[in-house]
């Protein structure tokens, strides 16, 4: 598998980019799918998905100390909870940066933030140290990003030696500059290089000119700014090359409300191009049960790809006073856990989804509401101690009674999406190839050592493998397609359920995208017939 991957600090915050299998690899049954978290912090790049390993890789890149973040509390619990292969992709209500003004005699040098928002600090010095005296244009530049104002505590820092305020010059601030993950260059620049930052009463000891008070407003987040544009790549559409999805966690722009029914539908429709399941916390307006099963019949809204629960969740702050919060991160992070048995994918886990969250519930619900609840498509969570909760009734948003109650159960659609998203990433090679005989043939055998695989760890059913699936790549179905280059359509049946009756799906792989139809349930006579 080819991986393109950036460490997680503030210099390579570019989108992380992981490939499909290469032609001739195995396409893999191991191995975690990423967890992408999507949804506002206080600073940091906007709409890049970045790499997270930890919570302190957070901090460094998007939080800022006491300022309550659900996107860093989501990230804390899905690590505390056993999660790995996270990216984040943070979302902002305002573009508007910080900005330095450098003295340049008469002038000023204009720098202004990479990343908008009120908590991003950066601080500038220049100095002259080891500038020939005739190059009057060259100086030194450093900027730090810190974690408050005023703070010893430096998450980034970037030393430019030796550049130029000439827009002539090879070493011109602006160009160079134009590779900064913290400052750019507005405006014009002055005629004359800025003027040495150092203190005063002192022989030539460096200072810093801090960025200015001047407060940034800072909206919460549309529903326009989680989903973004698809032709940018801003807001989830910055997660659109990020290769193995199995689940997004959307957080609303602001704590307490709902995501939108039109962004909520946008998302729904990413992650079902995506085979990823959706995450979402529950709005703060579902105070009871009934206030739940009213708006579910308002709403209309099904789908299998996307979970919630009822109750929410809080915490307290420093004065006592309740915090409303998330436990998608806490959610997302027990069903991958519950997923691993000795590094094996086997998501048929009968036990209880438990989770460690160290969080309070908003309600108490009972044995018959859980029931009622799950016939709608919420998950409960009920407290089994101070520090854990679990997740009842593992159902996703496909009700029971809608057309797609089939994927009601949770655990069986997740399953789905893995292989579909893993056969789907097997199938990248295809791309540069002609579709012709030879092809059909790999990409059948390739598909069929993964299949076989799962069999082999009783993910499919069926006493022997060519009863558990059937693969069809051929010119029946590639009729349409002739030989053009980078274009492959096949068919992959299999059985999750029971022995003799297949779950089919039609892949149509091309350059720009993989669409992949559900065919709906066969049995083994009419696969023969």
């Amino acid at each position: 598998m080819v991986l393109l991957s950036m460490p997680s600090d503030i210099n390579n915050s570019c989108t992380y980019v992981v490939e499909g299998s290469a032609q001739g690899q195995p396409i893999p049954v191991d191995g975690d799918s990423v967890t992408a978290f999507v949804g506002p912090a206080p600073r940091g790049p906007v709409d890049h998905a970045v790499k997270i390993n930890s919570p302190d890789d957070f901090l460094q890149n998007f939080g800022a100390p006491e300022y309550h973040c659900r996107l860093e509390f989501s990230i804390r619990q899905f690590f505390a909870n056993g999660g790995r292969n996270a990216v984040v992709v943070r979302v902002s209500g305002t573009s508007v940066c910080h900005r330095i003004r450098l003295r340049a005699g008469s002038e000023e040098l204009v720098l202004e933030a990479r990343n908008p928002g009120p908590f991003e600090y950066l601080r500038a010095s220049v100095d002259y140290d080891g500038i020939n005296a005739e190059d009057e244009s060259y100086f030194n530049l450093v900027v730090q990003r810190l974690r408050r104002p005023g703070s010893a505590w430096i998450d980034a820092q970037e030393y430019y030696r030796a550049v130029s305020i000439d827009p002539g010059s090879r070493d011109y601030l602006g160009y160079i500059l134009s590779q900064s993950d913290l400052i750019k260059v507005i405006g014009q620049p002055p005629v004359s290089r800025p003027e040495p930052t150092y203190k005063d009463c002192t022989v030539r000891e460096p200072d810093y000119v801090d960025i200015l008070t001047d407060p940034v407003y800072s909206p919460p987040p549309s529903d326009y700014d989680l989903i973004g544009s698809a032709a940018d790549g801003t807001g989830l559409n910055a997660l659109e090359h990020i290769h193995d999805i199995g689940q997004v966690v959307l957080l609303s722009g602001a704590e307490g409300t709902p995501i939108g029914p039109v962004a909520l539908l946008a998302a729904d429709r990413f992650c079902r191009s995506h085979q990823s399941l959706l995450i979402i916390d529950p709005p703060a307006c579902w105070v009871t049960v009934e206030d739940v099963m009213a708006d579910q019949a308002r709403s209309g809204f099904t789908s299998p790809n996307a979970i919630t629960w009822f109750p929410g969740v809080y915490i307290r702050n420093s004065q006592g006073e309740k915090v409303l919060t998330s436990a998608a991160g806490s959610i997302a992070a027990a069903l991958t856990a519950s997923d691993r048995c000795d590094e094996v994918l086997q998501l048929y886990a009968e036990g209880p989804v438990l989770l460690r969250a160290g969080v309070k519930l908003t309600a108490v619900v009972d044995d018959d509401a859980i029931r009622r609840l799950a016939r709608a498509g919420i998950n409960t969570l009920v407290q089994r101690s101070a520090l854990h909760l679990q997740l009842q009734g593992k159902v996703t948003q496909a009700r029971y009674g809608s057309i797609s109650a089939d994927w009601n159960a949770l655990e069986m659609r997740r399953q789905v999406l893995f292989i579909l998203r893993r056969i789907r990433s097997g199938a990248y090679w295809t791309h540069l190839k002609e579709s012709n005989q030879a092809v059909w043939q790999e990409l059948t055998g390739q598909i069929s050592e993964f299949l076989s695989e799962l069999h082999a760890r009783s993910i499919l059913v069926g006493e022997y493998p060519q009863q558990s699936f059937y693969i069809k790549c051929d010119a029946d179905t590639n009729a349409e397609i002739g030989e053009r280059t980078g274009e492959i359509a096949f068919i992959v049946g299999f059985a999750i359920r029971q022995e003799g009756e297949f779950l089919v799906f039609h892949f149509h792989c091309s350059q720009e995208m993989c669409r992949i139809a559900e065919l709906g349930w066969q049995s083994s006579l009419e696969r023969t017939g």
